[in-house]
């Protein structure tokens, strides 16, 4: 007899995909088990066999937006030639985040923030800060790197929240009086 993972082993990634469509359509306060399935296509019964709870459900949704920014920085940083100046394509590369990826990285903050309220979300929230320092140590030094980590955490938030469209002078300056 065949189980309903052998004939639907790529269900659990569906149900997280549908978790962070839902998210990033309405919010985290509108994802349930309920509105994950229907996005997803599956019974209701699909997500609480693989999520206890809402919180579960997050946590994935939280890693798997983390892994996808991660990824698009590591794209980034690959990017970089030796003699690239850092501070002048980290600029560029966060303006890019605001505008041109301003949907995922406005997803990737609310389901940071969540974690303010939902300790079972910590965990998989500040993975994004590990694997962004990870990235940034291969350009400066580990303390610098996770300095680095906060400053972009933090210009990219306030880059997010303003009415203005940010541009390279908007981050710039602060990058510079960091990585000199």
């Amino acid at each position: 007899m065949t189980t309903g993972r052998r004939r639907d082993p790529d269900r659990r990634e569906r149900i997280v995909a549908a978790a962070v469509r839902v998210i990033g359509a309405s919010g985290p306060a509108a994802l349930t088990h309920r509105a994950a399935a229907a996005e997803a296509g599956v019974p209701l019964g699909s997500t609480t066999y693989y999520f206890a709870d809402l919180d579960e459900l997050l946590a994935a949704a939280v890693l798997a937006v983390a892994r996808r920014n991660v990824a698009r920085l590591r794209r980034w940083a690959d990017s970089l030639t030796p003699q690239a100046d850092l501070c002048t394509e980290l600029s560029d590369f966060l303006v890019s985040l605001a505008t041109r990826h301003r949907a995922a990285s406005v997803l990737a903050y609310e389901l940071y923030s969540a974690a303010l309220r939902r300790p079972g979300l910590r965990a998989a929230s500040t993975s994004w800060d590990a694997m962004l320092t990870d990235v940034f140590a291969r350009h400066v030094p580990e303390p610098t790197a996770r300095a680095l980590t906060a400053l972009f955490d933090g210009l990219l938030y306030q880059a997010l929240v303003s009415p203005v469209r940010p541009t390279r002078a908007d981050f710039e300056p602060a990058l510079r009086l960091l990585l000199g």
